[in-house]
């Protein structure tokens, strides 16, 4: 055999040693492999990317540009700087355990299965309120778009979309998500498109060069703003970037998953961040004065296209936001049934509902339906109260995992020496100080609703363990 065939031998056999490397460390946590492996790269990235939306960013234009008085590109910044520090935690925990189950997983493996159920517990705000906040927006923009029609019926109408379209299993999920990412990819680009031809024509700053698009001294020392005001829009804006970490859900459904699912989480967080800095300068620089002459900051991302583009793209905007918000309810429904299936498979919920898997497509479809029927509390709940919820839960999970990464690696597994101290200590802690700052920028109603949440979940903990006397199910884990 050549060198060059020799090369080529070892290339078409790396694959696979990271497959069966996979399997043997599900084999050790006493895991049997009962989902297909469909996903690649490419379709881990766009599932995460859908989960989030691009054009998420104008769904909080408005509200987080008038809380920084234009500063939006900034508090972006900080938001991405907490989400890229916990993307690198998440790719350690995933490379440990290439199995479904996000933060509940990394916890309850980590530090004991009963802080890893009010982990989960914490998290499942994160999966199954975001399904809601979608539909309430589809609703608004439906509703626009289509007067005759009730929200009501728009939001029932989208429910079972979503629903039997998860149903069918992830080859159709991929292909649905992959197409609704496009148009909005196309869209984004043409509104950023439009924006630079109006600034180079003249409007707004006239000039991409003048960094109060970014940082305004003025505004920025204004008792309104301050610090304080950055980091309380970041915290918010946080729920744009929760798409990142759902790709963990799915890992069981990727093909070499600890390789794969660790480089979508970087690419995802990158890409989304990059690109929420650079539309809202671009944003900013044709539209400096907005911030204060928004008609209402819930719709400022529509003035704004009144303004810059003409009234036309107002209708453009609200087909596209439709499409972009269908995509992420199909994401996070599809995160939000995998999450209840890795709780059941290890007993924390009961097994034979939230464990059963469609032999035929091999998705969990008991908890697709019940992710739609907890949707229907969308008709109750308006859009700030389960924004507000969303981030309480994301962001305690975020330091969750963060600190998982330095109690499994620094502390069970001793990793010593130049890089340990770097990957395993002093990267978590920044991104739990980062993390922790965010969640105590959120707004007391978010606090107290998330309390409660949490203490139903202690509750139901407490009964299933018999006053936390028997350990729930855990999963074992050897050296």
């Amino acid at each position: 055999m050549t060198e060059d065939n020799k090369d080529l031998n070892v290339t078409s056999q790396a694959p696979q040693a990271a497959a069966a490397s996979d399997e043997a460390a599900l084999e050790k946590m006493h895991y049997k492999q009962e989902l297909r492996r469909v996903m690649g790269l490419p379709s881990v990235v766009f599932f995460g990317i859908a989960y989030l939306a691009p054009i998420t960013i104008f769904t909080t234009y408005g509200l987080i540009t008038e809380m920084t008085h234009g500063m939006l590109a900034m508090a972006y910044v900080v938001a991405t700087c907490a989400m890229i520090f916990t993307a690198f935690s998440y790719r350690q925990m995933v490379k440990a355990f290439p199995m479904a189950g996000s933060v509940y997983t990394y916890v309850q493996q980590t530090f004991n299965p009963h802080l890893g159920f009010m982990s989960g517990w914490a998290i499942l705000l994160d999966y199954i309120l975001l399904p809601m906040f979608d539909y309430v927006a589809l609703a608004v923009y439906m509703k626009i778009l289509v007067p005759q029609i009730s929200a009501t019926i728009w939001m029932l109408l989208f429910i079972i979309l979503v629903t039997i379209v998860n149903v069918c299993g992830m080859n159709i999920t991929k292909l649905f998500n992959n197409t609704l990412i496009i148009i909005q990819i196309v869209f984004l680009v043409s509104v950023i498109l439009f924006a630079i031809k109006y600034v180079a024509g003249g409007g707004g700053l006239g000039t991409f060069a003048d960094f109060t698009a970014f940082y305004n001294a003025e505004e920025f020392h204004s008792p309104e703003v301050g610090m304080a005001g950055i980091w309380a829009g970041a915290a918010i804006l946080c729920i744009s970037f929760l798409g990142f970490d759902s790709v963990t859900t799915i890992a069981e459904e990727t093909r070499n998953p600890s390789k794969t699912i660790g480089s979508a989480l970087i690419i995802i967080c990158l890409a989304a961040g990059c690109t929420f800095i650079f539309t809202s300068y671009i944003m900013q620089a044709a539209w400096p004065e907005g911030w204060h002459e928004y008609a209402d900051a819930d719709s400022g991302a529509y003035d704004w296209m009144v303004h810059v583009v003409g009234p036309a793209m107002g209708i453009i905007f609200s087909a596209i936001f439709v499409i972009g918000a269908t995509a992420s309810a199909v994401a996070s429904s599809a995160s939000a049934a995998r999450i209840l299936f890795g709780m059941g498979r290890d007993g924390l919920l009961p097994k034979k509902v939230f464990g059963y898997v469609n032999k035929k497509t091999q998705v969990p479809t008991g908890n697709i339906l019940l992710v739609g029927v907890i949707s229907l509390s969308c008709l109750l709940l308006d859009l700030s109260a389960a924004a507000s919820l969303i981030n309480f839960g994301a962001l305690l999970g975020f330091i969750m995992v963060n600190l998982s990464v330095i109690f499994f690696y620094y502390v069970q597994r001793k990793k010593r020496g130049g890089s340990a101290v770097l990957n395993f200590i002093i990267l978590p802690c920044i991104g739990i100080i980062v993390d922790a700052i965010l969640w105590l920028s959120l707004d007391s109603l978010s606090k107290i609703l998330g309390c409660i949440w949490l203490a139903i979940g202690f509750v139901f903990l407490l009964i299933s363990t018999k006053g936390l006397k028997q350990l729930p199910p855990t999963m074992h884990w050897e050296e």
